[in-house]
């Protein structure tokens, strides 16, 4: 099984687009916080580059594994900058001060990132099946159905209820980040996964 290698990189110019943003910056000082220092981000990256190294490759090969998707590139640039809402597209995330909710986070935007890996057809036949068993559901809510079954059984095959639960409580911030996790924990992340392989295969 190919997996693929993080290179986990600062760019000072990309960096400036989040820290000049206006916006960004009024949400950072209403919740009393300020953009980090390059310095900061860099030793912020340096310190999850170190754990990702010990746990990465476990991770990659579980969530293709549990996913029935085959990685398709060998890089992957993974890059962080001070504040912004994480993306798989560039793969982007932030400064956080847990290592561990970094690690969740990084892992959230890769299984994004395999998803990209299949084919069109595929995707349209899951998300079709989707749009029939839950036609009140939003888009948003519907393309994490998957995505949150693989990493709800990731969470309790090797980090445990507590990171699980972590996760599902930041997510009540969001209406449909939220209710896509209430159909997975309803449905069980093995029926939903072995669902996926079955339309898909």
């Amino acid at each position: 099984m190919m997996i693929p290698k993080l290179d986990f990189k600062y760019s000072y110019t990309y960096d400036e687009l989040f820290r000049t943003s206006g916006e960004l910056n009024k949400i950072l000082k209403s919740n009393g916080k300020k953009y980090p220092s390059p310095m900061e981000i860099v030793e912020f990256m340096n310190e999850l580059e170190i754990v990702w190294r010990n746990e990465g490759n476990k991770i990659l090969e579980e969530i293709s594994r549990l996913s029935g998707i085959k990685w398709k590139t060998r890089n992957i640039s993974c890059y962080i900058v001070g504040s912004c809402r994480p993306m798989s597209d560039p793969l982007t995330i932030k400064v956080c001060n847990d290592i561990t909710h970094a690690v969740d986070v990084l892992t959230h935007e890769l299984i994004h990132c395999l998803q990209i890996g299949i084919s069109d057809r595929k995707w349209t036949k899951w998300q079709r099946y989707l749009d029939s068993k839950y036609p009140r559901e939003n888009k948003i809510t519907k393309d994490h159905v998957f995505l949150n079954a693989v990493h709800m059984a990731l969470y309790l095959d090797f980090f445990g209820a507590d990171r699980l639960i972590r996760d599902m409580w930041n997510s009540n911030v969001s209406s449909e980040y939220k209710r896509s996790w209430q159909i997975v924990e309803k449905e069980g992340p093995d029926k939903i996964v072995s669902k996926f392989k079955q339309i898909t295969r």
